[in-house]
């Protein structure tokens, strides 16, 4: 699924959390922003959760051969929660995310109206799509993971590319399959490239629907990696795995807080020392009002 470190770094024992946030950073966050619609309040209270709980366990999780797949797990089951919160209130609204000063006029308005087009879909379809499409999971995989059949997983799939073909005027293209995972040139999906030019022309996959996904992934990729954004959410995380750690690891908001790691207070939550709105304090995703 993940685009992982290199092994030789992901194994060191020297491998500190600030090299490995720096290095994931963005991906994560392009791939939870997806996987949201573009809500930026519930990306970053996922991430920031994900990366807390990390950092709680980065003695251990550092030798890991992946690390960034056990953040990202956490990061969908946080999503999948507030989705499922969500469709017993009301959807959220896609933020208006400000655009990478490398991009082009045209990638902005493309990712946007991509990103439109995902949070017009139903968690469900919006959630398979991603993992069947960007992650390359099976269907079988996804099923277990979200708790549901398979064939409804395939109806979802389905459902989900049809929409998105004629939302964003695929109509007529071969958007059939699209389960393998398209290449980067950088070959890493979640470890950023030094800039927004250098991954701005991916190895396209055939299919349509996939290669909107995923050249929106690189947009929103660039977005999270640009001006402060990183250091404010490091020192977001830092702020709530110290409060957790005043607590206790294991204590009443503990590694996997007092209703689990999608609890509301757990892991850095929305409501967790240094949260998601202290976050923002330095610069958030969001377009300033006016801009």
């Amino acid at each position: 699924m993940t685009g992982q470190i290199e092994a030789d770094e992901v194994t060191a024992s020297g491998l500190t959390f600030d090299a490995f946030f720096a290095r994931t950073f963005p991906g994560m966050t392009a791939r939870a922003l997806l996987l949201c619609g573009g809500c930026g309040q519930d990306a970053e209270d996922a991430v920031q959760e994900a990366y807390t709980a990390a950092f709680v366990r980065w003695d251990r999780l550092r030798h890991y051969d992946a690390p960034d797949a056990w953040v990202y797990r956490v990061v969908r089951q946080r999503l999948w929660a507030a989705a499922r919160d969500r469709a017993r209130t009301r959807p959220a609204e896609p933020d208006t995310l400000r655009p990478p000063a490398a991009a082009a006029v045209e990638q902005t308005v493309e990712a946007r109206a991509v990103l439109s087009a995902v949070a017009a879909l139903p968690a469900k379809q919006r959630t398979v799509l991603v993992l069947n499409c960007l992650e390359g999971m099976t269907q079988e995989a996804i099923a277990e993971e979200l708790g549901i059949t398979r064939g409804g997983v395939a109806t979802h799939v389905s459902r989900a590319r049809d929409k998105l073909a004629k939302a964003l005027g695929l109509r007529g293209q071969r958007t059939a399959g699209g389960a393998r995972r398209a290449r980067h040139e950088d070959g890493d999906a979640l470890v950023p490239a030094r800039t927004f030019a250098a991954v701005a022309r991916p190895v396209e996959p055939a299919d349509p629907v996939t290669a909107l996904l995923r050249r929106t992934e690189l947009w929103l990729r660039a977005v999270a990696a640009q001006s402060e954004r990183p250091a404010a959410m490091l020192a977001a995380v830092r702020r709530a795995a110290a409060a957790r750690g005043a607590h206790g690891a294991r204590g009443a908001h503990g590694a996997r807080g007092a209703h689990g790691a999608r609890g509301a207070h757990g892991a850095g939550g929305a409501h967790g020392a240094g949260g998601v709105h202290g976050a923002r304090e330095a610069g958030g995703l969001r377009e300033a009002d006016g801009a």
